[in-house]
């Protein structure tokens, strides 16, 4: 086993894991449209506004953070993959 097959698998593991974050992501914004408040409700804390395709709901500070770190994460994860990648091709691609 190499450094170039170890590198390689890495990458498509970072990248499938940053991939299925955003599609978690996603999944958790389509079920805020679907679940949480249309106008805000102060006494529960549901006053960070979340614009989905145009349908605005309100949620608190903690779901707005849980949201937010999984987001930034998935992007993170994927933007590293793609970095392997260009270096996977730059550095240590076999040569045919």
């Amino acid at each position: 086993m190499s450094i170039e097959w170890l590198w390689k698998r890495l990458g498509i593991a970072v990248g499938l894991t940053g991939l299925a974050g955003v599609l978690w992501a996603a999944s958790l914004w389509f079920d805020a449209q679907r679940t949480l408040p249309r106008h805000p409700d102060p006494q529960a804390g549901r006053i960070y506004a979340l614009n989905v395709h145009g349908i605005v709901v309100y949620q608190t500070h903690a779901e707005r953070k849980h949201l937010d770190t999984i987001q930034y994460s998935a992007i993170a994860l994927f933007g590293a993959s793609a970095l392997m990648a260009a270096i996977y091709q730059k550095f240590m691609r076999p040569t045919r």
